[in-house]
């Protein structure tokens, strides 16, 4: 599948490789600078990775019935994955945590308005599945929300957006790879809940960065095969 979305004979081949290898080298990289203390470097080797691969699907753009709007939207949804990025790698997390959970609710927004048009009603497997997302996000919930204080509104509120993306993403047929895709960035996310309001495990940091980058190849590859 990843041949067929990247050589499309169009001149633009050897670009897309370059992107996609430079921006899951950068990824790799981050995980040298994960526990690492807030720094320039280590704010912008976070930033990179997902801003890299945001300029992927424009590579696209003009090719023959390709739909110009659904490859601006995950562009959009990638670059502003990377805007929170940014913003959970600053030092001040008091002030910059909400701007970069705003960051990613935005970007599950435009994720949800890309996959929408490609949804149907579930039935079967993918009934269950959204069935038990549901369930372990409200678990989640459950656990957390004594701890939450202040962030009870906008933590509510994306939980609530990130499980609206899952679902219309498992209500697409055919599309596995997106649809796992969409589960493990909720998987990621509910990571850092547990980081930040629960009890934290050893290397949770590395759970929660490694399954949230492959939750982003995993949904750009999965809405690229599905839409070209």
């Amino acid at each position: 599948m990843l041949d067929e979305i990247l050589f499309r004979g169009d001149g633009f081949d050897a670009m897309r490789v370059i992107v996609v290898a430079l921006a899951l080298a950068v990824c790799v990289a981050y995980l040298g600078l994960l526990n690492g203390a807030a720094s320039a470097l280590r704010t912008a080797v976070k930033t990179a990775g997902i801003l890299i691969l945001s300029s992927l699907p424009l590579t696209f753009l003009g090719t023959p019935n390709a739909p110009a709007s659904a490859l601006l939207l995950l562009a959009v949804a990638l670059a502003l994955s990377a805007l929170g990025d940014f913003f959970l790698a600053l030092k001040d997390q008091r002030r910059f945590f909400v701007p970069g959970l705003a960051s990613f609710l935005a970007a599950h927004v435009a994720y949800l308005i890309a996959f929408l048009p490609h949804a149907s009603r579930p039935d079967g497997v993918a009934l269950a599945a959204i069935a038990a997302v549901l369930a372990a996000a409200a678990l989640l919930l459950a656990r957390i929300a004594p701890h939450l204080g202040s962030l009870r509104v906008p933590v509510f509120a994306y939980f609530a957006v990130i499980m609206a993306m899952v679902a219309a993403a498992l209500s697409i047929r055919e599309a596995w790879i997106l649809s796992a895709g969409a589960a493990v960035f909720a998987l990621s996310d509910s990571l850092i809940a547990v980081r930040k309001f629960a009890a934290p495990f050893a290397l949770i940091n590395e759970a929660v960065w490694i399954t949230y980058v492959a939750a982003q190849f995993m949904i750009a590859a999965g809405f690229l095969n599905l839409i070209l």
